[in-house]
C-alpha cells in the first residue's frame, strides 16, 4: 500500500502500470522503466538490459495469456528500494505448465525442440539477479530483480 506519493510503508518507491494486452502498449512499459531507472541512477547498459527483460516479460503475457483476446490487462509494477529495482509483470490469463517448459523448449510441449519459444524467460534469467515465476489457472506473475549496488 502506498501513501499517495508512491512510497510504501516499508520505504519502497513503487509505480504500478496497467494496460491492455496489445503489442503497441509495450512502449508504455519501457518508457515508465526508463523514467524510474534514470531516477534510481541505473547505468545506460543496465537500463538497456532491463528494457529487454521487461519487453520479453510483457510480450510473453501479450502472446500467451489471453489467446486472441486483447481485452485482458497486464500489470507492471516497478519497485525501487535500498540498492535494488524489482519489476513484476502480471496477467490474469491462462497459466502454463512450468515443469513441461523446463523439460522442453519452453512452449509446454516437452519435446526438446529448441525453437525460439521460451527464450524470453532465459533472457530475463540472464539479465536479472533474481527471477521468480508463479503460474496457474489465475494467471502468471514474473518477478525479476536487479541489484543496483553491491551489498556492504
Amino acid at each position: 500500500m502506498t501513501d499517495g506519493t508512491g512510497q510504501t510503508q516499508d520505504g519502497r518507491a513503487t509505480v504500478d502500470l496497467t494496460f491492455k494486452s496489445r503489442p503497441e502498449n509495450l512502449a508504455l512499459a519501457r518508457l515508465a522503466l526508463t523514467g524510474i531507472a534514470t531516477r534510481a541512477g541505473v547505468s545506460d547498459e543496465t537500463l538497456a538490459d532491463l528494457k529487454l527483460a521487461v519487453t520479453e516479460a510483457c510480450t510473453n503475457a501479450i502472446q500467451h495469456a489471453y489467446g486472441d483476446s486483447v481485452d485482458g490487462d497486464i500489470v507492471v509494477r516497478y519497485s525501487v528500494e535500498a540498492g535494488r529495482l524489482s519489476i513484476e509483470v502480471e496477467d490474469r490469463g491462462a497459466g502454463f505448465d512450468a515443469a513441461k517448459r523446463a523439460a522442453g523448449n519452453g512452449n509446454g510441449n516437452g519435446n526438446g525442440d529448441r525453437s525460439n519459444q521460451g527464450l524470453g524467460l532465459m533472457i530475463i534469467r540472464e539479465i536479472s539477479d533474481e527471477l521468480t515465476v508463479t503460474t496457474g489457472a489465475a494467471g502468471t506473475r514474473i518477478v525479476f530483480v536487479k541489484r543496483l549496488s553491491d551489498p556492504d
